[in-house]
């Protein structure tokens, strides 16, 4: 019987000990990333109205809606997350964004000879963008190479953008910043893209 009671006091111990050492959740978001403390956030209605006035991101099929804010010393950061019904759809809707905004899109991966095909001409500036959006340009500072993160200048705010998925779920993610620093920018973004579920 004394044996069974150190079992369970052991077994209690170590699962009180890892989760006290686990990044602590707020529905998707972690309350850390890097040195950038999370201060809000929102699910739900609130989320999604939110979402409904930034340009791209309003077009993915709602299921769930998130939004959080982070601050620190250097500013605050804003992350919008959409999750779509499925994972296909949000994967379709994503590359479909992706293309308005006038990111890369299949057809430009296939380019054959080095020559555009006929579909994508036009597509030198972002489709249905005013001149206040720059052309969306990927990043290349992950090890890895998936999620592809997505940067656009929008009066000169920087804004940063991804699509996460797995087997049943997917979601697009939206960044923006008060800061001006662009390498800090760019470490946040990295941390949002491996903390942020």
């Amino acid at each position: 019987m004394k044996k069974k009671a150190y079992i369970i006091v052991i077994i209690a111990f170590a699962l009180m000990l890892y989760l006290l050492y686990q990044p602590a959740m707020k529905s998707i978001f972690t309350e850390k990333l890097g040195d950038m403390t999370l201060t809000r956030y929102d699910t739900g209605d609130v989320a999604a109205k939110q979402i409904s006035n930034i340009y791209g991101i309003n077009e993915i099929p709602l299921a769930k809606a998130y939004s959080a804010v982070y601050s620190s010393n250097h500013g605050t950061m804003r992350i919008w997350a959409v999750e779509a019904p499925d994972h296909n759809i949000a994967n379709d809707a994503y590359n479909t964004m992706n293309s308005m905004l006038g990111g890369s899109s299949v057809m430009d991966d296939m380019d054959m000879q080095g020559e555009r095909s006929k579909s994508n001409e036009g597509h030198d500036k972002p489709g249905m963008m005013n001149d206040n959006f720059t052309k969306p340009e990927k990043l290349d500072f992950m090890e890895f190479t998936k999620p592809d993160v997505y940067m656009i200048r929008e009066n000169n705010i920087m804004n940063y953008y991804y699509f996460k998925m797995n087997y049943n779920m997917g979601r697009v993610y939206w960044i923006i910043f008060d800061s001006t620093d662009m390498d800090y920018q760019v470490s946040m973004v990295k941390e949002a893209v491996i903390n942020i579920k």
